[in-house]
C-alpha cells in the first residue's frame, strides 16, 4: 500500500495541492462549461483558472472543445473518486460521534470504502423527551412500505407485527436470536437463521434503509439509527444484506 502511495504521491499532490484545480475538476462533473460558467461557479480570476485549466490539459484531465472544457475519461474517473473522498469526509464529520463508539468491524472493508454513497442520510437518536423515537420511525416505515428486508442481530417486536400483518418479507437473524421470533408465518414471510457475527441491525424497505449498530462496548444501541431513502444509500444498504446472504430478491 505504501509503495502504491511512494509511486504516486507527486500526482496526489498535484490533486489536492491546488484548490482551484479540485474546484475546476469537481465542476465539470456536470458537463461541459465555457470560462465564464466555470468564473462564476469557481469565484476565481480566469487568468487563474486558464492557469489550472493547462496544468490539467497536460495531465489529460480537462480537454478543451471550441470554447468549453470538459473532463477527459480519465479525468472523469479521477473526480468522481475526489467527489467521493470529500463525501466521505461529509459523513465522518457528520456521524463522527456515532461511528467512534460503534463497532464497525462486522461491515466489510469494501462497503466501509464506499461510506461516501451514504452522504445522504440522517441519524435518528432518541431524545430525553422521547426516547423511543428512532424505533418508532422505522417501525412506522416498515409497516406502511409494500415489501420489507432484514438482516440483524437483534430481535424488534415489529418483526411480530410483520408477520401478523403478512406484510411481505425476508427476515435473516443470527442464529442465537432466531428462535425468538414466531415461526408460524405466511408464505409471504420468509425467516430464516444465519451462522454468522452480525453486530449490527439493517433494514431495507422499497423506498428506505435504516442500519442500527452495536457499541464497542458489545451492546444495542437502540436509541440511533443511521437512516436514509436515498438512492444511493439503499444501494449501499443491498450491497452490504447481499454480502451477507449471497443473495438478495430484490
Amino acid at each position: 500500500m505504501l509503495d502504491e502511495y511512494n509511486e504516486f504521491r507527486t500526482y496526489i499532490k498535484f490533486l489536492f495541492g491546488s484548490d482551484v484545480r479540485l474546484k475546476v475538476l469537481l465542476a465539470l462533473i456536470n458537463g461541459p462549461m465555457e470560462l465564464s460558467e466555470l468564473r462564476s461557479i469557481i469565484k476565481s480570476s480566469s487568468s487563474t483558472i486558464l492557469h489550472a485549466i493547462y496544468q490539467l490539459e497536460e495531465k489529460n484531465l480537462v480537454s478543451r472543445i471550441n470554447r468549453s472544457y470538459e473532463l477527459s475519461s480519465t479525468g472523469r474517473i479521477v473526480s468522481l473518486k475526489i467527489l467521493g473522498v470529500i463525501r466521505t469526509l461529509s459523513v465522518i464529520s457528520r456521524f463522527s460521534e456515532f461511528f467512534l463508539d460503534h463497532d464497525i468491524h462486522s461491515i466489510p472493508d469494501s462497503l466501509l470504502g464506499n461510506i461516501d454513497s451514504i452522504h445522504g442520510a440522517s441519524l435518528l437518536k432518541a431524545r430525553l423527551e422521547d426516547l423511543t423515537a428512532p424505533y418508532d420511525r422505522i417501525r412506522e416505515k416498515v409497516l406502511n412500505s409494500e415489501r420489507v428486508w432484514i438482516l440483524s442481530g437483534v430481535c424488534y417486536p415489529f418483526y411480530e407485527d410483520i408477520i401478523k400483518m403478512g406484510i411481505p418479507a425476508e427476515i435473516i437473524l443470527s442464529e442465537d436470536i432466531a428462535d425468538s421470533v414466531e415461526s408460524d408465518a405466511s408464505d409471504s414471510v420468509k425467516i430464516r437463521a444465519i451462522s454468522r457475527d452480525l453486530n449490527f441491525s439493517l433494514i431495507i424497505t422499497d423506498d428506505s434503509m435504516a442500519l442500527g449498530l452495536f457499541m464497542s462496548d458489545g451492546l444495542y444501541d437502540h436509541g440511533r439509527f443511521i437512516f436514509s431513502e436515498d438512492e444511493d444509500a439503499i444501494d449501499w444498504a443491498w450491497r452490504l444484506f447481499k454480502h451477507f446472504t449471497g443473495t438478495g430478491d430484490e
